[in-house]
């Protein structure tokens, strides 16, 4: 029986969060606010962020893992401190203080954390020396990016394509996370800018790939997208309709179905409601969906296991739960990849 593995979950680990307290500037950040309530700055950006706590309670996460029935989970880092604004020393650094603290919490705990990886993704070549850092220093096999860059770069700006070529032929599983400091005007109400602008986050970004052709160019990129895929798999045939009538979409030489590239994309389970779920195993079939919670944050699932469940198969229980990512992440022990379990450095503040 495969374990249970959450893969959309978010943490800062405690050792991270001491050294960004104690000398923030060394990893570009800068912080304000009262103890009661920390507001963080990175470099390059004029957003402050307030710094979301319950990302660093290890044993809270624990209990709810248990209490979910959730045997592991992957870890990702909190999607604002991807660090894309930062100068690319900067962004070295503090993607490496991620991943060294990231790895730290696996070393401890191996039976119940795998990690992801953060990456400079700025600069294409530092991200790529990043990624492949955290590969062979600590086993990680994933790797969470965001779409942010100022709109002035997209996730289909040709100067990525060597990062996408990079991720292909290491079998790095691609964990997508929208994020955006400057949402729409008409988003900044009544959390729009959540409940509308991180799935169309998701889609835009998906989208561009798609019809800029990087799905084409990399067909065996592994990309997890979350929230069950944004709006994109629930307007998927808007997608193909405007792929047929109008000439935009193939402007740059694509030239699939849509429908072909959305069935080769990894989608999370967080929908709350299980008639969704549904649709998309019918869309993309059940080994496409692996479970997650997006945990600690409140729009998180409560009961992801539940969610699966009520809307999947019994026969497609043990794919969805973990097996499929137990095999993308090799962490069975029997893939014979050679993948080590993660040891860490101290961060040096």
């Amino acid at each position: 029986m495969s374990p249970v593995i959450d893969c959309h979950a978010h943490i800062v680990p405690p050792e991270m969060w001491r050294a960004m307290l104690a000398d923030g500037a060394r990893y570009g950040v800068e912080i304000g606010g009262s103890e009661a309530r920390r507001m963080i700055r990175l470099a390059g950006s004029t957003y402050a962020r307030p710094m979301y706590m319950p990302l660093t309670a290890t044993d809270e996460r624990i209990a709810t893992m248990d209490r979910q029935g959730v045997d592991m989970q992957v870890l990702s880092g909190y999607v604002d401190f991807t660090g894309y604004t930062m100068p690319v020393d900067l962004g070295i650094r503090f993607s490496e203080l991620q991943n060294e603290t990231i790895a730290g919490v696996v070393s401890a705990n191996p039976s119940r954390y795998a990690g992801a990886a953060n990456v400079p993704l700025q600069d294409t070549a530092a991200a790529i020396k990043v990624m492949e850092r955290a590969r062979r220093d600590y086993g990680f096999r994933a790797v969470q990016i965001a779409p942010y860059f100022g709109g002035t770069k997209f996730l289909d700006d040709p100067a990525l394509d060597p990062f996408w070529a990079a991720a292909q032929e290491m079998e790095t599983l691609i964990l997508f996370h929208p994020y955006d400091e400057q949402p729409a005007a008409a988003l900044g109400d009544y959390f729009l800018h959540n409940c509308i602008g991180y799935p169309l986050q998701t889609t835009i970004a998906a989208a561009r790939m798609m019809f800029s052709g990087v799905f084409t160019r990399f067909p065996k990129l592994r990309m997890r997208l979350p929230h069950a895929g944004g709006f994109l798999p629930f307007q998927l045939e808007r997608f193909r309709h405007a792929a047929d009538f109008r000439p935009e979409p193939r402007s740059r030489g694509f030239a699939e179905d849509p429908r072909d590239v959305v069935r080769r994309l990894y989608y999370d389970s967080v929908t709350f409601s299980p008639a969704n779920l549904r649709y998309l195993v019918e869309l993309v079939g059940a080994d496409r969906l692996l479970l997650g919670s997006d945990f600690p944050f409140e729009m998180g699932d409560v009961d992801p296991v539940g969610t699966v469940r009520a809307a999947v198969a019994p026969e497609h229980h043990t794919m969805v739960l973990g097996g499929t990512l137990q095999r993308l992440l090799c962490l069975d022990g029997g893939c014979g990849c050679g993948t080590a379990h993660a040891t860490a450095e101290r961060p040096r503040g």
